[in-house]
């Protein structure tokens, strides 16, 4: 494991859509007041390691081309990451513990703030990496307890915010993304707003039998 330990078992949908690089990484380095050469290091390294995934798979990603893509030895890679198999988990990894906007406490207004968020991030170049992924958890039993773990700690900020339980939320979520994944992936066809407004209007009306 990284020199971070098991943060990215807590690695959440929202950086594999938005490429975004770890904070939580940035944090638990400082916070162990590692060297800034080696933070810059694993930034390097997973920068890289992003662009990889995003062009060609999680095969792709290998000390041997991640020295030759960032000019950083092999041994040095080696030295932040005992298992080479963690880059591909820390390169996607941020923190799980808040929501990636503003709660407003209108919950329709939040929903829908949720679900646009969520059509964003499907929208750009590197959701290749989600589809990377969930290729990945049908051959790594980590890899696919990674992705449900982070699935159900987005459930559960959403349910809180939404104002009910977990349990509560489960299939509603799950009625509330599943139709833009499908417009994205099967459908091939653009997420329109008046989508949103009818997956929100569905699950308001549903809500309230």
């Amino acid at each position: 494991m990284g020199i971070c330990g098991a943060y990215h078992q807590q690695i959440p949908l929202w950086d594999v859509l938005y490429h975004r690089r770890s904070t939580q990484e940035v944090r638990c380095l400082k916070s162990e007041s590692i060297d800034p050469r080696v933070i810059k290091t694993r930034m390097l390294v997973l920068a890289a390691a992003r662009d990889l995934l995003a062009d060609e798979g999680a095969a792709a990603v290998t000390p041997t081309r991640l020295a030759k893509e960032t000019g950083i030895s092999r041994s040095t890679i080696y030295r932040n990451w005992a298992d080479p198999a963690e880059i591909v988990l820390d390169a996607v990894a941020d923190e799980g513990a808040r929501p990636p906007f503003e709660p407003t406490g209108d919950p329709r207004r939040d929903l829908t703030a949720y679900l646009k968020l969520l059509r964003s991030g499907l929208g750009m170049p590197h959701t290749r990496l989600l589809a990377t992924r969930i290729e990945q958890a049908e051959r790594d039993p980590d890899m696919a307890e990674t992705i449900r773990a982070s699935n159900a700690n987005i459930r559960n900020l959403m349910a809180e915010i939404l104002g009910q339980t977990p349990e509560q939320f489960i299939e509603a979520h799950s009625l509330l993304v599943g139709p833009l994944f499908f417009q994205r992936f099967l459908a091939r066809e653009s997420i329109t707003d008046e989508l949103i407004e009818l997956v929100v209007d569905a699950y308001f009306t549903t809500r309230q039998k």
